[in-house]
């Protein structure tokens, strides 16, 4: 037993996580807290010791991480008037064909665009965009996660007119990163900040699916202006997409709106859609009406064609149903972040 009015330390990295100035509880990484002798239920929580920590303390931290994690100031990136996440919460759905179809889209109507990479374990923008990744070199890869000099260095790749950065420019095709979860973030946004933009009037982030790293610290470190999350019509992306929903909305990140992708294909005979998967019955976050679906996505080979012949679809087959499906969404887009075409 311990003594009444002693005091317990525990080890905890809430603070550092959020970016929170430490309570006047918390010294040097080491949380302190008045033994709670208070009869009343006790609760488990893999950093607090329930026999030892004030909960009650705790539970008011907690609170102040939750308001705290809508207010936390967040950077722009100088040059760049907005900063447009494409997200889903499943593998699959083509949400990296979406990022980049749209992101060419709005460059046809004039908007200087560019284009991040923001998967770190399998960046794929440069295939999409028909850029030959380096044969691996089995060397270990340095990739900063924090610099002195925070003025940006890295000179982007332009491609159809967008400027395009992924750390797949240094990656091999079968080049595996395994970064600690906790540094994965910060490699992230490090390097969107060390790229030379210039003047942007939309970036457009490619967020890889779920609600992991480095989602949540490029979120909380960086000013975006809006999301769209990419799903198809099954339950099970319609489930996880609304996950992810969920995480923005914690954030405060604005949903511009839904984008079904792979929804339906065109009878090559007749012409008549035909949907392919089982349209989810359900009711999900992202079916609610407050949710505005910007467009459904067809269905078509030339997709997958234009990606094996390094040209993506709004570069090959412009007049297709699918690219007036990209165009429609353009559209929308610039409408939602007020863009001047």
């Amino acid at each position: 037993m311990l003594p009444c009015g002693s005091v317990c330390k525990r080890v905890t990295t809430l603070s550092w996580h959020y970016g929170l100035p430490l309570p006047p509880v918390i010294r040097s990484g080491m949380w302190v807290a008045p033994l709670d002798t208070r009869p009343g239920p006790q609760m488990e929580h893999p950093l607090i010791d329930p026999r030892h920590a004030g909960l009650h303390l705790y539970d008011q931290f907690r609170e102040q991480l939750s308001v705290r994690s809508h207010t936390v100031p967040t950077l722009r990136i100088p040059g760049v008037s907005h900063v447009l996440a494409v997200a889903s919460g499943k593998g699959g759905v083509g949400k990296t064909t979406v990022a980049v179809n749209l992101a060419l889209a709005l460059r046809q109507n004039g908007v200087r665009v560019g284009v991040f990479d923001a998967d770190l374990y399998g960046p794929n923008i440069l295939l999409m965009l028909g850029v030959r990744r380096q044969p691996s070199t089995s060397k270990p890869l340095n990739i900063p996660v924090v610099r002195t000099d925070r003025s940006p260095y890295i000179p982007p790749l332009e491609r159809f007119g967008l400027q395009v950065m992924s750390l797949g420019l240094v990656l091999g095709d079968t080049d595996t990163i395994i970064a600690d979860g906790r540094f994965a973030g910060r490699m992230i946004c490090q390097t969107l900040q060390d790229v030379l933009w210039g003047e942007l009037d939309v970036l457009v982030l490619d967020f890889p699916p779920g609600t992991g790293e480095p989602q949540q610290t490029l979120l909380k470190t960086i000013h975006i202006d809006g999301v769209l999350l990419v799903t198809t019509p099954q339950d099970l992306s319609c489930m996880d997409t609304s996950r992810s929903a969920g995480l923005f909305h914690q954030i405060g990140v604005p949903i511009l709106g839904v984008i079904e992708n792979m929804s339906y294909l065109h009878c090559p005979h007749c012409g008549e859609p035909i949907e392919v998967f089982a349209r989810s019955q359900r009711e999900w976050a992202i079916t609610d009406p407050t949710f505005e679906q910007l467009g459904r996505i067809p269905m078509h080979v030339a997709m997958s064609r234009g990606i094996d012949a390094n040209h993506p679809l709004l570069q090959t087959v412009s007049d297709s149903p699918e690219a007036a499906a990209f165009r429609h969404i353009a559209a929308e887009v610039s409408r939602k972040l007020g863009l001047q075409l």
